[in-house]
């Protein structure tokens, strides 16, 4: 199961933020229930006490505010992407005038 970028979770988006709520909560619930369903779903390496507890890892991570859990990398690190996309050839710039 494809948890990031999944197809159903991306339709429930839509649909809610077009104000279809009922369909989009049936939507994630079935979402939901297909991610319970298909096992450990955790894409982190390290072995810990809380590998594929969601609810505990990303409480902890929260809590000592250190580091992001593995399974939110990939996220930032695309819409950090997309930022960067907005300022390219102008950071440089700016770093120069403001040095």
């Amino acid at each position: 199961m494809r948890i990031d970028g999944n197809e159903l979770a991306i339709r429930q988006n839509e649909l809610d933020r077009q104000g279809h709520h009922e369909e989009a909560m049936s939507i994630k619930k079935a979402f939901l229930q297909q991610v319970r369903e298909s096992g450990d779903h955790c894409p982190c390496k390290e072995a810990c006490l809380h590998h594929g507890n969601c609810f505990e890892c990303v409480t902890l991570h929260r809590g000592h505010r250190d580091h992001l859990p593995m399974c939110m990398w990939d996220m930032v690190n695309e819409r950090l992407h997309q930022l960067s996309l907005m300022t390219e050839g102008t950071l440089r710039t700016y770093e120069e005038e403001h040095s």
